[in-house]
C-alpha cells in the first residue's frame, strides 16, 4: 500500500483561489479513497496544538514523514506568510502543522477550511483569557442551539436565539442568511441574541442563522477578531413583506 501511495503521489503547489471562511463545523474524516496526504519537506517539522505559532509544540515529524490531512486554516494567495496551517492525523488525535513544511496531494486552497488564527491585542499578543493547551475551537461546544417558539408569522416581530459559549470570547455575531443569500448580523455580548424582523430583507422564505465567536478590546466592529468559523444554529420562516407590514 505504501509503494502504491508513492507511485500515485501528485504534488501540487497551492492554488490562488481562496475559499470563503464561513464554513460550519469541521467535516468528518474522509473515506480512504478520498483522503488528502501530506509529506514533510524539512528535517524536523514542529507539530502544534492549534493553527498558530502561539500554540505550544507537542512533537516533531522527520523529513519525508507522510501524514493524513483533514483541513486547513487560512488561504494561500502568492506567498507563505505564517497564516496557512494544516490539521493532520498525529498519533491518536489531531494536531496542526505550518503548511509550508508539507507538500500536499491537492492544492492548499482546495483543502476544507476548519480553523482560524488566534486573536491578538495591540501588542501582538494572544489575550490571556484563552487556554492554548488545545485548539480553541475544540473548546467550543457543538451545542445546544435553540430559538424561541414560533416564527415571524402571526405578528411576531423578534426571535431570540441561543448558542454555546466559547471560553475567552467576549462577543458573538449571529448571521441571518436569506434564501437569496442576503446577510444580516445580530451581535451580542452573551450567548443569546435577538433577531428583529424589521432588520431582515424583504424576501420571504426559510432563513438560516449561523453564529461565530469573536474577541475584541475595541467598540469598533471592524476590529473584532473572529475566533472560530461560523456554525449553523437553525432556520426561521419569514412571511412576505406585505404581510409583515399589515401585521405591524
Amino acid at each position: 500500500m505504501k509503494k502504491l501511495f508513492l507511485l500515485i503521489w501528485i504534488f501540487i503547489l497551492p492554488g490562488v483561489v481562496a475559499l470563503a471562511q464561513d464554513e460550519e463545523t469541521p467535516p468528518s474524516p474522509q473515506p480512504v479513497a478520498e483522503a488528502i496526504y501530506g509529506l514533510v519537506t524539512v528535517d524536523l517539522a514542529d507539530v502544534r496544538t492549534g493553527p498558530d505559532f502561539a500554540y505550544p509544540t507537542i512533537g516533531q515529524l522527520p523529513l519525508n514523514a507522510s501524514v493524513v490531512v483533514y483541513g486547513r486554516s487560512g488561504d494561500f494567495f502568492n506567498r507563505w506568510d505564517g497564516r496557512q496551517w494544516l490539521q493532520i492525523d498525529y498519533g491518536s488525535s489531531r494536531a496542526w502543522i505550518y503548511a509550508r513544511l508539507l507538500r500536499t496531494s491537492i492544492a492548499f486552497n482546495s483543502i476544507p477550511p476548519i480553523g482560524r488564527l488566534l486573536p491578538r491585542d495591540a501588542n501582538g499578543r494572544v489575550p490571556d483569557v484563552f487556554d492554548l493547551a488545545i485548539d480553541l475551537c475544540e473548546q467550543w461546544p457543538q451545542g445546544p442551539y435553540s430559538q424561541s417558539a414560533g416564527d415571524f408569522y402571526g405578528g411576531r416581530q423578534e426571535i431570540t436565539v441561543t448558542y454555546p459559549g466559547l471560553p475567552g470570547a467576549n462577543v458573538y455575531s449571529v448571521i441571518v442568511i436569506s434564501p437569496e443569500g442576503v446577510r444580516r448580523a445580530f451581535d451580542s455580548e452573551t450567548t443569546e441574541a435577538v433577531i428583529l424582523l424589521e432588520d431582515l430583507p424583504r424576501e420571504e422564505g426559510t432563513y438560516t442563522w449561523r453564529v461565530a465567536p469573536y474577541w475584541t478590546n475595541s467598540p469598533v466592529r471592524y476590529r473584532w477578531q473572529q475566533v472560530c468559523l461560523l456554525r449553523t444554529g437553525g432556520t426561521i420562516e419569514v412571511p412576505p413583506y406585505d404581510e409583515r407590514s399589515a401585521e405591524e
